[in-house]
């Protein structure tokens, strides 16, 4: 007899290329009888979470896998710093490339994507309307990316004030178990694991560059060498706000399961390291399975019939 599933509602966090852990744990709990009934996503939590709702996940990996220093580079589209250091257009351009126009409401799986209200600082969730418009607010990162206008609100990076989303996960589908991915535990660092062949020097001059955007601010900042760089001290910054927050989000709705993969220390424009950090995700949800959590889950969901006496 076929083994029954477990039905399960994921809330993914924010960490910008940190997220693409989402992509492994995603592939594994599948692969292990796990059916996902409904995904909230909170930044990349809502690119990864977003784009295996409307079934192009598979896609999307392909081009993480893919994508070097170089191309990460071409991703990005800097302005005359006002609201924000990047425009957003060539990411947007990319995700329109991967779904079009699809609206979330037409989805074939559950989502909602989560923004914070720039002017009160309130939780937003999207739930219907264009599903680009909504990632792409839910990725608004302060200070980086300029914010996005959805029905007369400015919306930014949803992790500043959800950075993982069990509560808006939970109302996607009352009564299923909800696990959480939080990508912000500063206690688990990222270890990459070395290279077979040693990088070429154009990889290596692909790297150098992308320091390029952040070089300049700094001199045109006027700051010494010896500070921080300006998308570091962001990121940082960002990661450890996030993970406070996290951390009270979290003890005061805890999630039927949670899951924190080793990546605290891999940068905001990191795609390029995709593959090591998708298998990051891999080993943490296998490390789940391992410690027999997800067979837990199962047995509270659908429990061994009580023998009569």
């Amino acid at each position: 007899m076929t083994a029954k599933p477990l039905e399960v509602v994921l809330a993914l966090g924010g960490g910008a290329a940190r997220g693409l852990a989402h992509i492994g744990i995603i592939q594994v709990l599948e692969a292990h009888n796990v059916v996902i009934r409904g995904i909230a996503g909170t930044s990349i939590g809502a690119i990864v979470g977003g784009l295996h709702a409307a079934g192009k996940l598979d896609t999307y990996e392909h081009f993480i896998r893919q994508l070097d220093a170089k191309a990460m580079l071409r991703m990005l589209d800097p302005v005359i710093p006002r609201s924000g250091l990047l425009g957003g257009n060539r990411v947007v351009k990319r995700l329109h490339e991967f779904v079009g126009d699809t609206q979330i409401q037409d989805l074939p799986l559950p989502f909602c994507a989560i923004a914070t209200n720039l002017k009160t600082g309130a939780e937003v969730v999207l739930k219907e309307g264009s599903l680009v418009d909504a990632i792409r607010a839910s990725f608004a990162i302060p200070g980086v990316f300029t914010p996005m206008k959805i029905e007369e609100t400015w919306l930014v990076d949803g992790g500043v004030s959800t950075p993982v989303p069990i509560q808006p996960a939970r109302q996607l589908i009352p009564g299923l178990p909800v696990i959480a991915v939080n990508l912000n535990n500063v206690d688990l660092v990222f270890k990459d694991k070395p290279r077979r062949k040693p990088k070429s020097p154009k990889e290596l001059a692909a790297e150098k560059e992308l320091g390029r955007i952040e070089r300049l601010l700094r001199r045109m900042g006027g700051e010494g060498e010896r500070r921080p760089g300006l998308l570091a001290s962001i990121s940082d910054s960002l990661t450890h706000l996030e993970h406070r927050i996290a951390r009270f989000q979290i003890a005061a709705d805890e999630p039927d399961l949670l899951l924190e993969p080793p990546v605290y220390g891999v940068g905001l424009f990191d795609f390029h390291r995709g593959k090591a950090i998708i298998e990051a995700g891999e080993k943490c949800a296998r490390d789940a399975i391992a410690n027999g959590a997800i067979s837990r889950l199962l047995a509270r969901q659908h429990p061994t019939p009580r023998q009569s006496d």
